[in-house]
């Protein structure tokens, strides 16, 4: 592209700046020190110009006008944030670092920092309805490893506190009327409310990391499966076995508890566990969600 094209994209008024060879020229620089910095990801030029030219402090300096802004990150998030592969990959590489760095600074498990880069991922390479990715947000006045480590760092910090924090769960696990039940299953139901409750936490405890996330991201989030595909790069088809996959375990895993608990038979453990199955998604949302 030559300078004048370049200069036509970064302001709608091309004569309103002066000398504008020498703001071309700066911004031809840009450009070429921002592709040599990223080989790898496509850009279209002019519309990253056309987005650069929002973010450039006023009034514009002839001689610096980009004044103290990261061109080469503002390259690469502006390329992630319009869906280019490598450009994506790139920043996810560099989000899972900054994780590192961030979750040894307020010491959190390796299972909390990695939800939180999933978290983290969801929010700035995933457009939601007519929003945008948060990354096209990114506005180049520092690096994007710090933008991204702040981010990651207000999630661990979410996350840890959520982690502290007893959610009760009884009242919405067993909130199905006693009067829709089996006689004999009510009576099971008000006895063992405790033991019910305490047999979906430890089941939920035993999820992965990962396991946690997709929940999250489904019931929580409520992110569609094209979304949630989109996020772990695999068909919506996958997301939703993933899901499923998911949701029998946790059933099961319940199931067994309760039944070593309280000494009945698989059928009627089973049979309990149906009793609140219409109620998971109401449960999962206790544990998972974050009290404001």
């Amino acid at each position: 592209m030559v300078a004048s094209e370049l200069l036509a994209a970064f302001t709608a008024e091309p004569g309103s700046v002066e000398p504008a060879e020498a703001v071309a020229a700066a911004l031809d620089r840009a450009l070429a020190t921002a592709r040599a910095a990223w080989p790898a990801v496509t850009v279209d030029a002019a519309a990253w110009m056309r987005w650069l030219g929002g973010l450039v402090p006023l009034p514009v300096v002839a001689d610096a006008p980009l004044g103290p802004l990261e061109v080469t990150d503002l390259y690469v998030a502006f390329a992630a944030g319009t869906g280019d592969a490598p450009a994506v990959a790139a920043c996810d590489e560099l989000l899972v670092r900054e994780a590192m760095v961030a979750a040894a600074r307020v010491r959190v498990q390796p299972a909390v920092r990695d939800e939180a880069c999933q978290i983290v991922r969801a929010i700035v390479f995933v457009a939601r309805g007519e929003r945008p990715p948060a990354i096209l947000g990114y506005s180049g006045r520092g690096r994007l490893a710090g933008w991204l480590r702040a981010i990651l760092a207000r999630e661990l910090v979410r996350l840890a506190r959520a982690g502290q924090r007893s959610v009760p769960l009884v009242d919405e696990l067993l909130e199905a009327p006693d009067d829709a039940l089996d006689p004999e299953l009510a009576a099971v139901k008000q006895r063992h409310r405790d033991e019910l409750g305490d047999a979906f936490r430890a089941a939920l405890g035993e999820l992965t990391a990962r396991d946690r996330t997709l929940l999250r991201y489904q019931v929580v989030d409520g992110l569609a499966l094209d979304d949630i595909g989109a996020i772990y790069g695999v068909h919506r088809a996958t997301a939703c076995r993933w899901l499923a996959d998911v949701r029998d375990r946790l059933a099961e895993a319940t199931r067994a508890r309760l039944k070593t608990a309280l000494g009945v038979d698989t059928v009627q453990a089973a049979s309990i566990i149906r009793m609140v199955h219409s109620q998971l998604d109401v449960s999962v949302i206790r544990h998972l969600k974050p009290r404001r």
